[in-house]
């Protein structure tokens, strides 16, 4: 979702391991580093690449959020991991096509969630996609609605060639720190309950469970869990938050986010 016009972008300088800058030269990432990808708001230019990955993650029961009109959708927040400028198309497909470094799992977004906000007008499929082929720029997206004191997040997912490489973490990171300067007070989503490994990644950002919804998941009727944090505007989770980057950023060697 994109976030309100109102409220101010901000970002995070790109900085190294023992505060030093880190050298951006594309030719330098190794598979032990993240991808050179930051965290921007989403663009009309990139829906036809997010609408794509959004088809890859959650095919055959495919139903496309309305990306392009929810742009200026006030309680709608779209970010996207996008590869920096300086990095060529030849070295994107050469990171799509390296091993992961981790067995991280990127969530399946709850779909049942999205057709509840499609009653509301609020988000429907029609989104026409292209054949971006092997062309591309935009690694992984999220998707945040505002509701009251609570952001949800509707949708996650990352290339699938690109998988392992901590975007999914940075997407979560660049979601909550929307969710704070938006002034929501806790953060909330839905997971597979055989998805062990993005349970672990959201305990660690203080989600718990709190519930389940019976056959949530249409492809399969797989039960989801509901998880929601601890509350997010106090002083306590900012000193976890603040921890938690800073363990991000020296495990993968860089943290960009330039705005959401």
């Amino acid at each position: 979702m994109l976030k309100s016009a109102s409220l101010a972008s901000s970002s995070v300088r790109l900085i190294g391991k023992a505060g030093k800058p880190i050298n951006s030269d594309p030719a330098r990432f190794t598979l032990q580093e993240t991808l050179p990808v930051s965290i921007r708001r989403l663009r009309v230019d990139d829906i036809d690449q997010v609408v794509a990955i959004e088809k890859e993650a959650f095919s055959p029961l495919w139903v496309s959020a309305s990306f392009k009109r929810d742009l200026n959708n006030k309680r709608a927040n779209y970010l996207v991991a996008c590869f920096d400028e300086d990095v060529s198309s030849e070295q994107i497909l050469a990171e799509s096509n390296s091993e992961p470094t981790a067995p991280e799992e990127e969530p399946a977004p709850p779909k049942l969630w999205s057709r509840v906000l499609g009653r509301f007008g609020l988000s429907s499929g029609g989104d026409n996609t292209i054949d971006i082929g092997e062309v591309f720029n935009i690694a992984g997206y999220v998707s945040v609605w505002y509701q009251g004191e609570e952001a949800h997040i509707t949708e996650i997912a990352v290339k699938e060639s690109l998988r392992g490489r901590g975007v999914g973490e940075l997407l979560l990171i660049g979601s909550l720190k929307a969710a704070i300067d938006h002034g929501s007070k806790a953060m909330t989503l839905e997971a597979r309950v055989s998805n062990f490994i993005a349970h672990r990644l959201y305990q660690k950002y203080s989600f718990k469970s709190v519930g389940i919804r019976k056959a949530y998941y249409s492809d399969n009727r797989e039960d989801a869990v509901i998880m929601t944090t601890s509350p997010i505007d106090t002083s306590e989770y900012e000193t976890l938050f603040d921890g938690l980057q800073e363990s991000y950023q020296t495990r993968w060697g860089r943290m960009l986010i330039l705005e959401y």
